[in-house]
């Protein structure tokens, strides 16, 4: 099947967030075709440019380049009347507004919600926050690791009997952008029949618990409390990594009863598949510490490549625990496709985790340089010549790339 139309193609992103949340979810939407451009502050940007190491430039940090590939970069002071006016003319030509300033913030610069949905009618207007417009905490900062941390998200990770354990990757930012995508999705579903538009809203204390769901009924229900297992699953046994003879390790999940003889079999215990106490995985779970100190103990007597060719012929669901570098690298992720290359660039990125036999993502570009398209989309967008554009340059009220940027962007 050809290559058709890519699913947003038409539609207008005017992204106002920065750091990872919204950044993440507008990537995506950009990957399917939409138009985002991105609202920077003048002298400072977004302040993932300045997260993480430099990487193709002093303010295009790694951990900026990962998340804001296909847009467009303008610099504008909301703070200014101008800037007001400009931002709210950008808003009048687009479909969708994305912003995670805390609560209240944009509706000062009288560019929240009901403001722009008088210029813009069927605004998607997306608002993500830490946690939520109202509440006690409404007005805290927050980031990812605070999020981890007030969500039970790192209560529930580490070593038994150690400390809790921040998960690696920014989870709670993610899962926030996952669902905001998931929600400005749905509205766009929904103009037809709700041509007025709609106020989308995410937190990222709701966005972290969901990553929780399995076990809040019973923590809430039974009011249970979920211990750090490590490596292990506190809900399914055997479902965790053993150390092998060699020193590396094995992943074994052997969730359901029919793995679970399989296992029996491929560890040479055929016995247990009839022992009481380890029938169902309730029984496993109420003898788990005796299970696992024997299994423990198995496993340490091959090595892992060994164990591996094991519990493949057994069928049962395994896998070596791998470090990110050769992950990136296994033979599978290589065939995925899973990280790209951007073309006429030294960078590799992530791409969207989405295959459609009517389309493709569009390419990856380079993420833009502080500014870059500054004069294009207020040319294009707001039809302001050149002229105007100096003179709001020399207000302070816009800005454009600066020269080092610029001369970046001319050699890539």
């Amino acid at each position: 099947m050809g290559q058709t139309a890519l699913p947003l193609d038409g539609l207008r992103v005017l992204d106002f967030s920065h750091a990872a949340a919204g950044p993440f979810a507008t990537m995506f939407l950009a990957d399917m075709g939409a138009e985002v451009v991105k609202v920077e502050k003048p002298g400072r940007g977004d302040g993932a440019r300045y997260m993480g190491e430099p990487m193709l430039g002093p303010i295009e940090s790694d951990y900026y380049l990962a998340l804001n590939r296909n847009k467009k970069s303008v610099l504008i002071d909301l703070s200014t009347e101008d800037g007001r006016e400009l931002a709210t003319g950008l808003a009048r030509a687009s479909d969708i507004v994305v912003q995670n300033f805390r609560p209240g913030v944009l509706d000062r610069h009288r560019l929240g919600y009901e403001d722009l949905r008088k210029v813009r009618q069927g605004l998607v207007y997306c608002s993500i926050s830490a946690f939520g417009s109202s509440g006690p905490w409404r007005d805290r900062p927050a980031n990812d690791i605070i999020m981890q941390s007030v969500s039970g998200l790192m209560g529930i990770t580490g070593e038994v009997d150690g400390g809790p354990v921040r998960i690696g990757a920014p989870i709670s930012d993610y899962a926030t952008g996952l669902f905001a995508l998931a929600g400005i999705l749905a509205a766009l579903h929904r103009r037809d029949q709700l041509p007025e538009g709609q106020h989308v809203e995410i937190a990222m204390l709701d966005a972290s618990m969901a990553m929780m769901a399995n076990y809040i009924p019973s923590v809430a229900t039974l009011g249970k409390t979920i211990p750090r297992l490590g490596r292990g699953h506190a809900q399914i046994v055997p479902y965790q990594a053993f150390m092998c003879a060699d020193g590396q390790y094995v992943m074994v999940g052997a969730f359901t009863n029919g793995f679970w003889r399989r296992l029996c079999d491929a560890v040479g215990r055929p016995e247990w598949k009839d022992d009481p106490r380890f029938t169902s995985n309730a029984d496993r779970l109420a003898h788990r510490d005796v299970l696992m100190s024997t299994l423990a103990e198995i496993f340490r007597e091959r090595t892992r490549a060994e164990w591996l060719d094991v519990l493949e012929e057994a069928d049962v669901p395994n896998s070596p625990v791998l470090e990110l570098h050769d992950a990136v690298a296994s033979e599978q992720a290589v065939h995925n496709r899973i990280v790209q290359r951007v073309e006429g660039a030294e960078l590799d990125l992530i791409k969207l985790p989405v295959e459609s036999d009517r389309w493709h993502p569009a390419p990856p570009t380079v993420p833009p340089v502080m500014g870059e398209h500054t004069d294009e989309v207020l040319e294009k967008l707001l039809g302001l010549d050149r002229e105007r554009i100096d003179a709001l340059e020399e207000a302070g009220v816009v800005a454009r790339a600066s020269a080092e940027a610029a001369a970046r962007e001319a050699a890539r």
